[in-house]
């Protein structure tokens, strides 16, 4: 089976739902049993799996012993929280976003794509938004303007396929919205997006400009 699916270039999905640490069938735990969890997940790692780790609890120690298994022993899965707190998170980087629940329960049940590792760690760049709105729109997106081109009117066409589009509830404002809020993309990448050095530059510059008046007019006068 394993060799059908590298021919096809294709993974089956294991997905691990868990509210503890790794036990025996009685409930006992501790690093015997941890350790025997992490060999198997090892095994799987030269195989065609893709391995989701779903969360089903806030307790910390859980939470950063599965954390654990991707950033110190570098085991390729994906760590998945709860619903909640992965829209809390997305929301910090990119808030124009509604992380709403199709998408979780997508990720849940195994689809990944590293825009969706990127959504809660960093503000994806104008093309990474572009090919995450192909994800999301699919069929629809084909013909759309590229935002790095035309923002204006990649702005238009993305309005007018939210109008077609269901609304979703959001657990960050709790309450029914858009896919897209697009006021605050705009925000992001409109017309300042990229621009922060300059406005950095154009501040000191005005400071320094200030300081000159300044020193220009003492001299002037006090002599």
């Amino acid at each position: 089976m394993a060799s059908t699916l590298v021919k096809k270039g294709q993974q089956a999905v294991v997905v691990i739902a868990t509210d503890g640490l790794p036990s025996d069938a009685q409930g006992h735990g501790g690093k015997f049993f941890s350790d025997q969890f992490v060999e198997s997940l090892r095994s799987l790692q030269s195989l065609p799996v893709w391995v989701v780790i779903r969360l089903c609890t806030n307790d910390e120690e859980v939470v950063r012993f599965y954390e654990e298994l991707d950033t110190t022993l570098e085991l390729n899965v994906e760590l998945i929280d709860d619903f909640v707190d992965e829209a809390r998170e997305v929301h910090k980087h990119n808030p124009w976003l509604n992380y709403a629940l199709p998408l979780h329960r997508c990720r849940e049940m195994g689809f990944h794509d590293r825009l969706f590792d990127l959504l809660d760690e960093r503000t994806l760049t104008k093309t990474e938004l572009y090919q995450f709105c192909a994800l999301l729109f699919g069929g629809l997106w084909d013909g759309v303007v590229d935002p790095e081109i035309d923002w204006d009117g990649f702005m238009q066409q993305l309005g007018e396929m939210l109008l077609s589009e269901e609304h979703q509830w959001s657990p960050v404002s709790k309450k029914v919205q858009p896919w897209i809020d697009m006021k605050a993309l705009n925000k992001i990448y409109g017309d300042n997006y990229g621009l922060d050095w300059l406005k950095a530059v154009n501040n000191g510059l005005g400071i320094a400009m200030l300081v000159l008046a300044v020193a220009v007019f003492e001299v002037w006068f006090m002599d």
